[in-house]
């Protein structure tokens, strides 16, 4: 398969239905909104059916844009999460030419193989207006793995060692603003876009 989306889109009811409310991300998910201010417009990468993430944000007044590669998911978020602009693609190489006041990605980077990491944080610097907000989510050390623990599906997992992202973050013009662990074996970042 090309990407992860192929896969998720074979267990996309059952991960819709698994994946519709917050485990640890709430806290996080109202300290991004808070950094926000006045800002409105918001990329979710990785958005998935919409819940519980864009959802939730859409309840707090935010404009959402959602991007994910996998069809069947988008097809679920245009049912439950209608206020939800969508976009379907690999993020990787989607062209996304308008700026956000956010981007949020929780559960997406890390499927993606560990050389596109730093693009991707190129990709979010990009997508963010000046002053513009990121929270993201990676794992607290590195790592490249395959498990079949989602529904019976193999996926692969990777991450970086956290002393790489923030190398990243800083070259790509980001102020980091947290970086801290929600659960075992994973980190929440949240960043400024100051350059």
């Amino acid at each position: 398969m090309k990407n992860e989306g192929e896969r998720y889109d074979l267990i996309a009811k059952g991960f819709a239905e698994m994946r519709d409310s917050f485990a640890t991300e709430q806290k996080y998910i109202d300290l991004f909104i808070r950094h926000l201010g006045d800002g409105r417009k918001v990329l979710d990468v990785g958005c998935g059916s919409g819940f519980p993430i864009a959802s939730y944000l859409i309840k707090q007044g935010l404009q959402v844009t959602g991007v994910d590669a996998s069809k069947e998911l988008l097809a679920i978020a245009k049912v439950k999460c209608p206020d939800m602009q969508q976009i379907y693609g690999d993020v990787r190489h989607i062209a996304i030419n308008e700026k956000y006041d956010g981007v949020i990605e929780w559960w997406c980077l890390f499927h993606l193989p560990k050389e596109d990491h730093q693009r991707m944080i190129s990709r979010f610097a990009h997508w963010l207006k000046l002053d513009g907000i990121l929270e993201f989510t990676t794992g607290d050390r590195e790592y490249a793995a395959s498990d079949s623990n989602m529904l019976g599906q193999e996926l692969s997992f990777y991450s970086l060692n956290p002393a790489d992202y923030e190398k990243y973050l800083k070259k790509s013009g980001f102020k980091i603003l947290l970086c801290e662990s929600d659960q075992e074996q994973h980190l929440v970042w949240i960043a400024k876009k100051i350059l």
